[in-house]
């Protein structure tokens, strides 16, 4: 025999399972961190690039150092959106109104898809 709450939080007319909502809750902060370890990693990626990498790779380009400001700024924007997306998905939740964001992760991709062109002159002059 399962029991079955129906104790919740009324939104838009319904009943909401406080478990329910917990486990929503949980999962955006999960969602979140996930954001927050992407964008930390792409940040160290673009220091050690900067660390590691020489300087006159292509002479007279600073093309190792646009590599890794790319980098940085790509890592610091993935946290300052994924801060805003679990904001703003929070209150979508608690309000009973959430809607997913497609356009942002299109754009996040094609980021990605630069970054990883960039990377492939590294590749062959690094060899």
């Amino acid at each position: 025999m399962s029991v079955h709450r129906t104790s919740g939080v009324a939104t838009q007319g319904r009943e909401v399972d406080p478990d329910s909502r917990a486990r929503t809750h949980l999962a955006n902060e999960r969602t979140f961190l996930a954001w927050l370890r992407t964008g930390l990693s792409l940040i160290a990626v673009g220091m050690g690039a900067a660390g590691f990498l020489p300087r006159d790779l292509i002479p007279g380009v600073p093309y190792v150092t646009i590599f890794s400001v790319v980098f940085v700024v790509s890592g610091t924007s993935l946290v300052i959106y994924g801060v805003s997306r679990f904001a703003s998905a929070a209150k979508g939740i608690e309000i009973g109104d959430y809607h997913p964001a497609v356009t942002p992760l299109f754009v996040v991709a094609l980021v990605a898809a630069i970054l990883g062109i960039m990377a492939i002159p590294l590749v062959f002059l690094l060899r």
